[in-house]
């Protein structure tokens, strides 16, 4: 037999703790003791694997016990998650076994591309658009299952379908994993450990061979989970996204009318309340001169002018990202979630591998929920929209009759008994003041009511919307029938 040729040789800065080759792409993965894997991530690199087929690269973080999934064409995370040890070895395979049933299972179409619309693109500014379109393509595009086992210290081994889904948990296995194989068709899974009883005492080697013909039996039921586990996290990974768009579009000069009257309110020396110093303005043309101060000195005609171009465009972004992407992910995941519920009931196939209705149909009420609160938050927008558009215009013409500027004619109208109802009803539930308000958030006021959705708070809504009269609610909350019932979701 003749020797080995060298055929190539390269210096490298670092000393390299693994590498992992893949001979179908000729990758060759290198962690080094600095701990970078080819982009130079600076973290305790402990095992690299590649995926067999598709261009995903996993590593795991010692210091944070993380389990990092990128793409090697671009140097972005497409998907993490945590485990309880340290990772001392991983393997990644992919299922080859054949059969009529895995044949007409791989080549049928997933129906969702046909029932569901196509999610709008986020906007590329989003630092995560990468990670989302980039998870979209890669992950949905694995022909046959594969598998990512890990395994650590302490006999931790867990098996992740496409690298994401967890479907087995391995535990009794003494020692630590120092090598670990899935059988091609899931039957059986080798294992070699470590086992030191003591700092002093000799280690002792180990071979397990577990039998794993429950995930073998189970081939077409195990993918047909993962892949829509697969769905479901990047749905949710979208919706997050939007949700940042829309927290980006959503400025913080929005509050400055808030933080202004509970100013005002802390500095006059009059005892009329600030709803009916604006309440005088409205109806009489005249205001105070602590009201005149504030308008003039502290808001300004430019400032208040500003301020109502900012909400509109601010509160037309929000209302369009909600229509286009918060909704149609909303729906899409919640078809998902249907879908696995169905699966669920057929007990025949899925219980054995633990799918339990009762937890998604928690997810449902919860995706529900959330459906039914961004179709609220549209009729916040809406409403406040046209509430904010009729103050302004009324409190602009009045701050530039004020200090005596001209008013342009098609602004210096009379207002009508309806505009001047319209304006009395927004001072009426905007302008009134909460001291209980002050105790929890510094402030008298909370007139901008679309902010309170798109921070992240624990506490309830600040100012939710009125419920009192809808016969509606009233018909669910007296109705002792219809209480916990799962067709109503609120």
């Amino acid at each position: 037999m003749p020797p080995f040729r060298q055929v190539g040789e390269k210096q490298l800065p670092q000393e390299v703790l693994f590498m992992a080759w893949s001979p179908k792409r000729d990758l060759i993965a290198l962690a080094n003791r600095a701990g970078e894997v080819s982009a130079a991530m600076n973290r305790s690199i402990t095992f690299p694997g590649r995926e067999v087929r598709q261009t995903v690269l996993a590593f795991g973080l010692n210091d944070t016990k993380r389990i990092i999934l990128c793409d090697v064409e671009k140097p972005e995370s497409l998907h993490s998650f945590s485990v309880d040890s340290s990772i001392t070895y991983m393997h990644w395979m992919e299922v080859t076994e054949e059969s009529s049933v895995l044949t007409s299972f791989y080549n049928a179409e997933d129906e969702s591309n046909l029932l569901l619309p196509k999610l709008p693109a986020l906007p590329k500014k989003i630092g995560n658009f990468i990670f989302w379109y980039t998870a979209q393509h890669v992950f949905f595009s694995f022909y046959r299952l594969n598998a990512l086992v890990l395994g650590g210290s302490s006999g931790f081994i867990e098996v992740y379908a496409y690298g994401m889904f967890k479907i087995a948990l391995v535990t009794g296995v003494p020692g630590s994993c120092r090598g670990l194989c899935l059988s091609s068709d899931l039957k059986s899974l080798s294992v070699i450990t470590e086992i030191q009883d003591s700092p002093d005492s000799e280690a002792e080697m180990t071979y397990f061979q577990l039998d794993t013909s429950l995930l073998s039996s189970y081939l077409p039921e195990v993918t047909r989970m993962a892949r829509k586990f697969t769905h479901i996290s990047t749905l949710l990974q979208y919706i997050k996204l939007s949700l940042t768009c829309m927290c980006e579009a959503w400025e913080e000069i929005l509050m400055q009318m808030d933080s202004r009257l509970t100013k005002f309110v802390q500095e006059k020396n009059t005892t009329t309340s600030v709803q009916d110093e604006f309440m005088q303005l409205l109806l009489w043309g005249k205001a105070s001169l602590e009201l005149q101060a504030l308008l003039m000195n502290q808001l300004t005609v430019k400032g208040l002018k500003k301020l109502g171009q900012s909400i509109e465009s601010s509160y037309s972004s929000i209302q369009k990202l909600v229509i286009s992407h918060l909704q149609s992910g909303s729906e899409a995941l919640l078809y998902h979630l249907s879908e696995l519920k169905g699966m669920a009931l057929w007990k025949q196939k899925y219980e054995s591998l633990g799918l339990d209705a009762s937890g998604i149909e928690d997810a449902i009420t919860a995706v529900g929920s959330f459906i039914l609160k961004a179709n609220e938050l549209l009729q916040v927008i809406d409403s406040s929209m046209k509430n904010f558009k009729a103050f302004f215009r009324w409190l602009y013409v009045a701050m530039l009759r004020m200090s005596e500027d001209h008013v342009l004619p098609e602004l210096n109208k009379v207002m009508t008994q309806k505009d001047i109802t319209f304006v009395a009803d927004f001072l009426t539930e905007h302008f009134n003041e909460a001291p209980e308000l002050y105790n929890r958030k510094g402030k008298y006021f909370n007139v901008e009511r679309v902010g309170q959705y798109l921070k992240d708070e624990d506490d309830d809504l600040v100012s939710p919307p009125n419920t009192e009269g809808n016969q509606w609610f009233n018909f669910l909350k007296n109705s002792t029938h219809l209480k916990g019932n799962l067709c109503f979701i609120q």
